[in-house]
């Protein structure tokens, strides 16, 4: 792994300021690794934000952008939070050369386009843990685990990843304002259920072990809001992504309930709120990191 930017401290606080991006204290840059995905593998830009009040075992939130794959702006987003909770950023860009299309981001790159499924090592849920433990090189803290959140299309691919290959190393993930979902739902093909994939009642269990919330901007409601996928499946799922994530959620509640297996999702909704990832930074920061104050 080599570093690109990682500039001094004072460079970096003169920079925040000039940019108006951010005003917390600390150091913010980006690293490139490979990202490890077999043959597929490609390098990756790793933007960061480190707090200077950061300590080695404190908590590492990993951020997943949305469909313009601005993971330095969402880097930003955080700065206020990470500084509030000493709480290293990781923004790893998932650019379009590299995960071109929705399936190859959103979707995790689990199917090719002729729908035959791609080599686990390949799937790009897997590249999370790669970005964390180049971190972990990067700036030598012995933090162990990560928090999770990703917003609009970074939501989707963290609920996919949730429900396909959940990470050990993941303490709790945020999935905020998704546009639509795959619902667990052995019975409905992919990527709207689970049909045709690898999924079964074993893993659905251990998809509902984990800890997600399913965060809603409660004026994310605009049923003609241009990135909308309005397919007859999504709109299937409700008009808008308020009333899609509120579907998603009590659909996955009553698959917990019928496999009679324990339910740790907990749906969050935010007043006020549109689709907007800065707006989404603070609350969804706290409802991580709260119990570390």
């Amino acid at each position: 792994m080599h570093a690109l930017i990682r500039p001094p401290l004072l460079i970096a606080i003169l920079a925040f300021c000039l940019s108006g991006c951010a005003t917390a204290p600390g150091e913010r840059g980006t690293f490139t690794l490979n990202d490890g995905r077999g043959a597929v593998a490609a390098s990756m830009d790793v933007h960061f934000f480190q707090p200077s009040n950061f300590k080695p075992n404190g908590p590492v939130l990993v951020v997943v952008h949305g469909m313009n794959r601005n993971a330095d702006g969402y880097r930003d987003y955080f700065t206020a939070a990470a500084h509030k909770y000493g709480a290293l950023i990781l923004a790893p860009e998932f650019n379009r050369e590299n995960y071109r299309g929705s399936r190859r981001f959103n979707l995790g790159n689990m199917k090719r386009r002729s729908g035959e499924t791609t080599p686990y090592s390949q799937w790009s849920f897997l590249v999370i843990d790669r970005v964390f433990e180049q971190a972990r090189a990067q700036f030598g803290f012995k933090q162990r685990r990560y928090y999770l959140l990703g917003h609009s299309a970074g939501s989707q691919f963290v609920h996919r990843m949730i429900l396909f290959s959940p990470s050990e190393r993941m303490i709790a993930a945020i999935a905020a304002n998704a546009g639509w979902y795959t619902l667990p739902d052995l019975t409905v093909e992919f990527p709207y259920g689970l049909k045709a994939t690898s999924a079964d009642k074993k893993i659905l269990r251990r998809a509902f072990r984990q800890n997600l919330t399913i965060l809603l901007g409660k004026n994310d409601n605009n049923e003609s809001h241009r990135s909308l996928r309005r397919t007859e499946e999504a709109n299937a799922q409700g008009l808008h992504r308020l009333a899609r994530g509120r579907y998603f959620y009590q659909r996955s509640k009553e698959a917990a309930d019928q496999l009679g297996v324990p339910f740790r999702w907990r749906l969050k909704e935010l007043p006020d709120v549109g689709h907007s990832g800065r707006d989404v930074a603070k609350p969804a920061s706290d409802l991580l990191f709260r119990g570390l104050k």
